[in-house]
């Protein structure tokens, strides 16, 4: 007898408007950022050489280094995390200057100033898709690299887990150099130049993880100040990248 009342309460009129009344919200609550997330799945698709160009750039970098410096294992394997830290660097701000710039000049970011979400956290999801279309594909093929430098295993696998750990902080402060410098003609050059000094601590903490695992030292410390790092990045940058947007776009009109 209760389970036909529960089962005859399922099926009501009122239990199914309550039900489709949620949904109805929920979809509407999800609805900006999926097509937030189709418009960067569509540019992507438009423009793959931004995807691949990184990963060409980090190959042609790391290729060249047995022929500029030496063929020697030992050589290769002792400096061949620093040097694929660095390419992975640079690599990644080659599509720095177009991360917000085509969104400003196409209207998109005054679009989302009138949108029901803060502009805070459409950054923030901008940042995200940028980490996941151009510099995971960069991680991904990290080993490959270390593999043509001779890093032995142990520290490729220190370097992928600071890579994953610290890209996030890189990826937020090149937007903020990005946001700063909106509208100006050489605004990736700028930007690079700006954010510098906030690269600078995060390429340390690296440099000394690989150092340790090199040494068979302790790695956790290191990596959870690196973490912490991406943390409090990823939660203050895109406040100010939201400033700097609404600065940029107030002194266009």
């Amino acid at each position: 007898m209760r389970m036909s009342r529960k089962v005859a309460s399922a099926f009501s009129p009122h239990t199914n408007y309550h039900n489709r009344s949620t949904l109805k919200l929920w979809s509407l609550a999800v609805s900006i950022e999926k097509r937030m997330l189709a418009r960067e799945l569509k540019l992507a698709a438009a423009r793959p050489g931004d995807i691949f160009k990184p990963m060409w750039f980090l190959m042609l970098v790391i290729s060249m280094v047995p022929l500029a410096l030496s063929p020697d294992s030992v050589l290769l394997a002792d400096i061949g995390s620093a040097m694929i830290w660095v390419a992975t660097l640079l690599a990644l701000l080659l599509n720095t200057e177009h991360l917000f710039q085509s969104d400003f000049s196409d209207g998109v970011l005054e679009q989302w100033l009138f949108l029901d979400r803060p502009l805070a956290w459409l950054v923030g999801l901008k940042l995200i898709v940028h980490w996941l279309f151009n510099v995971v594909p960069l991680i991904c093929i990290t080993p490959i690299a270390g593999l043509m430098l001779s890093v032995p295993t142990d520290v490729l696998i220190a370097l992928l887990m600071t890579l994953v750990v610290a890209t996030p902080a890189l990826t937020c402060f090149s937007g903020l150099g990005a946001a700063l410098t909106l509208g100006s003609s050489r605004s990736g050059i700028l930007g690079v130049l700006v954010m510098m000094p906030l690269f600078v601590p995060v390429v340390i903490l690296a440099a000394g993880v690989l150092i340790r695992a090199t040494d068979g030292s302790e790695i956790l410390p290191l990596m959870a100040l690196l973490g912490a790092f991406s943390l409090v990045a990823a939660t203050l940058v895109p406040i100010a990248v939201s400033a700097a947007i609404r600065l940029n776009i107030g002194g266009s009109n």
